[in-house]
């Protein structure tokens, strides 16, 4: 099976809502903040109970491919968020909102 980027129309806050940070063999909550959180038959946060539909990884920054497979693998149910897409709109949100703008 091959990969590909693909771009849809999202609400962000959905996704934030629902997403799951992981590096290479765990993940942390961006809402509790837990940290070290098996990526194995994951679907919600042991700490704050969120559940997981999305998941980004820093370490696929600049498209690499090899962190998306290996935590698609691990989590075939959620769906994987281009982590510098995910940082830039969450960032120019939280700017907004800084602002009002």
């Amino acid at each position: 099976m091959d990969y590909i980027r693909v771009w849809t129309e999202m609400d962000v806050r959905e996704v934030q809502d629902h997403i799951i940070m992981v590096e290479d063999k765990f993940g942390h909550c961006p809402g509790c903040r837990q940290i070290g959180i098996k990526l194995t038959e994951l679907d919600k946060c042991p700490g704050c109970g969120r559940e997981f539909r999305y998941v980004t990884s820093k370490d696929a920054s600049g498209g690499k491919s090899d962190v998306v497979m290996r935590t698609r693998k691990k989590l075939p149910d959620l769906v994987f968020v281009d982590y510098d897409d995910y940082i830039r709109i969450t960032g120019k949100k939280k700017a907004e909102n800084l602002f009002n703008v």
